[in-house]
């Protein structure tokens, strides 16, 4: 076995290692410790994904070399390596981006722990990526709730805890259907490891034994994935959540956390349902249909806002209706297109809550629009990366977000029961979407308050360095996705291929 092999199981086993030294070392260290971890797991998804696009292959990794049912796998290829790549990036610089605010937002006691709990954030979205057995990706599902809600709780406040219970109990609802939905499939088909599941599913819909079962199971764990996603209409938790989160929290909630439920959806529908059974238990259109209401709710609730993290949050609402439609497409094109819209979304977002972090810090940490007139021109920076990240939600051509809505309407004119539908919502969309980023634009920009301080405290020299390179870096990799997709749509696909 090549040694790159054991790069997903180092990743995920460091990121523990690393959470838990983050809580028995000085405050300094574990920050230290935290940015190295995550530069050190970035690197090894490079190098695995370079790997597996040599390759064109994938490769199951067995964990203590135990066969089921004592053991457990985890399988890689190009897809899951460009995933973990990208979540390792985006948290990296979603932490760099938002650390002034870590300390401005979050007690000094509790600041280790917050690095506790986004290490093991981050070892529990890999683990999602990366396993091949269906109960575990349930563990860390639970791993990332419980995480999640610990980093929104962190800030102080009665509307972060009000926003932690609301995050919780959906959660928890969800998680309670995955866990139904995973004991139904263990008991018709008698696995958990996901090649096991995939020959048992297909046997009962060749036999047309337990139809009325597997339609159960599959509706259910797709709902609770679509409620753990935020999609429509399961999405009342998520604008409180990741408007009242601090500031990397938010990039990461909303940029990361919301998109591993459909990449562990896409990948069950390659590896264990397989997209005929999905088209004959009819789940497709019912993705479609909520994926429609989503990007349309989402987009006219973000232009009633006053609020910049709010009206970016309820934004993250209608993008997740763009992958749950291109996964509902139930085809090859629609997978990939789902693929490369959680990749720009995934940077974009995250830019954009890095941003709106800076706008807000030279306004006196006030996020209302009123307060934020001017914003752009006192932070460059930000006001740069808001301008891009903006036009690409809006959809303008060589930005990523416009490549991504092509891409799913090119997907959706190869079906027939979504090819007038789709391109209809996504041209009105992109209307709704200029109606709030725009305005947010002129806000931003316009002539600033008199008597507003251009820097109105003192920030370390060190966490202006990394805010500043986090936007630099975000801002060349959104233009690296509007100007040369095909790199990235070819990896997706390549990456799909060896799933099957």
């Amino acid at each position: 076995m090549p040694f790159i092999q054991n790069f997903p199981f180092f990743s995920i086993i460091l990121s523990i290692a690393c959470a838990v030294t983050c809580v028995i070392i000085q405050q300094r260290a574990a920050r230290i410790l935290t940015f190295a971890c995550l530069a050190v797991m970035t690197v090894l998804s490079a190098v695995l994904l370079s790997f597996t696009l040599h390759t064109g292959e994938s490769f199951t990794y067995m964990l203590g070399y135990f066969p089921a049912p004592f053991g457990n796998e985890l399988r890689a290829g190009a897809f899951e390596a460009f995933m973990a790549l990208l979540f390792c990036t985006v948290t990296l610089l979603s932490v760099a981006g938002g650390l002034r605010d870590i300390f401005h937002d979050e007690p000094e006691k509790k600041i280790n722990l917050y690095y506790f709990m986004l290490n093991m954030l981050t070892s529990a979205l890999l683990a999602v990526i990366y396993t091949n057995d269906i109960f575990t990706a349930y563990v860390f599902v639970e791993i990332i709730t419980i995480a999640a809600c610990s980093i929104v709780s962190a800030k102080p406040g009665g509307r972060t805890l009000t926003a932690t219970l609301a995050y919780l109990i959906m959660s928890l609802i969800g998680s309670s259907l995955m866990l139904l939905s995973i004991a139904l499939m263990y008991g018709v088909t008698g696995h958990l490891l996901f090649p096991g599941l995939q020959e048992g599913v297909a046997a009962l819909v060749a036999t047309g034994e337990y139809t009325v079962p597997l339609f159960v199971l599959t509706g259910m764990l797709a709902t609770g994935l679509a409620i753990k996603s935020a999609l429509f209409p399961f999405h009342g938790w998520l604008p409180d959540a990741h408007g009242s989160a601090t500031t990397s929290a938010s990039a990461v909630l909303s940029g990361l956390i919301i998109k591993c439920y459909p990449i562990l959806l896409i990948r069950l529908v390659y590896v264990v349902f397989g997209m005929e059974t999905m088209r004959l238990l009819g789940i497709s259109h019912i993705l479609i249909l909520f994926g429609v209401a989503g990007i349309i709710y989402g987009s006219l609730k973000a232009i009633r806002q006053q609020n910049i993290k709010l009206m970016l949050a309820y934004g993250s609402v209608s993008n997740i209706g763009f992958i749950f439609i291109a996964i509902g497409l139930n085809t090859n094109a629609g997978m990939i297109a789902a693929g490369f819209h959680i990749a720009a979304h995934a940077v974009v977002k995250a830019m954009l809550f890095t941003a709106a972090g800076g706008l807000a810090a030279v306004s006196g940490h006030r996020k209302d629009f009123d307060s934020l007139r001017g914003a752009g021109r006192r932070d460059l920076f930000a006001g740069a990366a808001f301008i891009l990240g903006s036009l690409s939600m809006i959809g303008i051509p060589l930005c990523a977000g416009f490549i991504s809505k092509i891409v799913i309407t090119s997907a959706a004119l190869e079906t027939p029961f979504a090819m007038l539908v789709t391109p209809i919502v996504i041209v009105f969309s992109t209307v709704l979407s200029g109606m709030y980023y725009i305005p947010a634009l002129i806000c931003i920009f316009s002539k600033p308050p008199s008597g507003l301080s251009a820097e109105p405290e003192h920030v370390p020299l060190y966490q202006s360095l990394l805010y500043r390179m986090a936007l630099g870096v975000f801002i060349a990799i959104s233009l690296f996705l509007g100007l040369f997709p095909r790199l990235i749509l070819d990896a997706i696909e390549l990456g799909l291929a060896a799933i099957k």
